[in-house]
């Protein structure tokens, strides 16, 4: 086989949870990679090989990348860099608006720094027009320095991330103009991950990052609003499922598993962005509209379930929670389920929960997290399931019989659907049927 030809230095700005599997998924690749933040204590712990986030492959990842990788908090390690790769996740506040302000404090703390002619990459995911809006802002502040800016299209999901960072579907690049070829340097790095290269203008690539998470979130909403029918008709969700899948215009991938809404920030987020930006420019917000008012009240059938088969039976009830973080293989908790519920029921009930990621520090609720799994189930009226951690699907049901008050599983993501049939003696609750 053929070497391939060495690239030159590129460098990544911002080592939050994308820039860190980012940076190491390009190392893979036998080129030299520098890793800038700003954060020394995060550097530390990179260069230690101990990162600050839990994803599933990584730290294997990033052992295997040690005469590569580099991580520094100096911008300057970045005068060298032929490529910069801006790489910071976009944080959101209480409205799942997004925070630009890190982004551009990355990008001035190394346009000092960088050589002319060197190509700039935004991967962090902007709102449409950010990109343009950089670029000339780049080239007011660095006026006779030559920097061509692209777009790149993360595809980071919290838990699949080193998976779909070595082994992307496609690579969407938005450039200033999408018929002008792209910089040869960009194109033979995205050339090695082996997947299509679709260049668009940078309005349209930013937007297509929003508009594949609008069309999950249509997913999820078709799915709650399909199980909570099957429900009141005496179907099953389970069994209408397969006939989709099999359907090509839906497919064997399809968001079909109803839950408790959209949760974890980034589709909220997009959700808000484009609804936003629609009214900016006079186009109609019904169905963004719909979207966000289904997932306000997503949230109800839990505690329907809670009113009716808990608090109906008993005052001040035991109830276990199993999933802190807002899916598995992840520590996020952000816009969490089970921490909202702990949230809203906590005057009524005495709550214990368990997370395999999540610990008791981690926690921003008042609750008590149990050192294992099975000990939340002591004394409870009930257990709700709120994440789809394998830990979960995988637990033994005689030890829920066993050690609950009244063996309740309120499952709200279907992780023990498939063990139904074992439950004998256990009152079941899943979401569409």
């Amino acid at each position: 086989m053929q070497a391939r030809a060495p690239l030159g230095q590129i460098g990544f700005l911002g080592l939050s949870h994308l820039g860190i599997v980012s940076s190491a998924a390009w190392a893979s690749f036998g080129d030299p990679v520098v890793a800038f933040d700003p954060r020394p204590d995060v550097v530390q712990r990179l260069s230690r090989g101990d990162p600050p986030v839990q994803e599933p492959g990584l730290t294997e990842l990033l052992g295997g990348q040690r005469s590569n990788l580099t991580f520094s908090s100096d911008p300057a390690v970045l005068s060298a860099c032929e490529m910069v790769v801006v790489a910071q996740d976009v944080p959101t506040d209480a409205g799942n608006v997004s925070d630009l302000g890190s982004v551009t404090q990355l990008l001035d703390a190394a346009l000092p720094h960088v050589a002319s002619d060197t190509v700039f990459v935004i991967m962090s995911q902007v709102p449409p027009g950010f990109t343009r809006t950089m670029r000339d802002r780049l080239a007011d502040l660095r006026p006779g320095v030559t920097i061509e800016m692209y777009y790149l299209v993360e595809t980071l999901i919290f838990g699949e991330a080193v998976k779909r960072a070595l082994k992307p579907e496609r690579m969407i690049v938005g450039c200033e103009d999408p018929e002008h070829p792209i910089n040869p340097r960009l194109r033979k790095a995205l050339s090695r991950f082996g997947c299509p290269i679709l260049p668009m203008r940078y309005e349209s690539a930013e937007l297509t990052k929003t508009a594949i998470n609008l069309y999950l979130i249509g997913s999820v909403t078709y799915a709650n609003s399909l199980s909570d029918l099957c429900e009141r008709l005496g179907a099953d969700w389970l069994e209408v499922v397969p006939a989709l899948r099999l359907d090509q215009r839906i497919g064997p991938s399809a968001y079909l598993r109803p839950g408790l809404g959209i949760a974890g920030g980034n589709l909220e987020r997009d959700l808000a962005t484009l609804t936003r930006l629609a009214t900016d420019v006079g186009v109609d917000t019904t169905y963004f509209d719909a979207l966000g008012q289904h997932n306000a009240h997503r949230f109800d059938w839990l505690h329907r379930q809670l009113e009716d088969r808990v608090f109906a039976r008993a005052a001040m009830p035991r109830i276990g929670v199993w999933g802190l973080a807002y899916k598995k293989n992840t520590q996020s908790t952000k816009n969490s389920p089970g921490l909202r519920l702990i949230q809203e029921i906590g005057p009524r009930a005495i709550v214990s929960a368990w997370d395999p990621a999540v610990k008791q520090a981690d926690v921003p609720v008042s609750v008590a997290v149990a050192p294992d799994r099975d000990s939340v189930l002591d004394a409870a009226e009930g257990l709700v399931v709120a994440a789809d951690w394998d830990a979960f699907a995988t637990a033994d049901l005689d030890t829920i019989r066993q050690r609950m008050r009244h063996a309740l599983i309120v499952d709200c993501v279907g992780v023990l659907a498939s063990r139904r049939k074992e439950m004998v003696g256990i009152e079941y609750v899943s979401m569409g049927r």
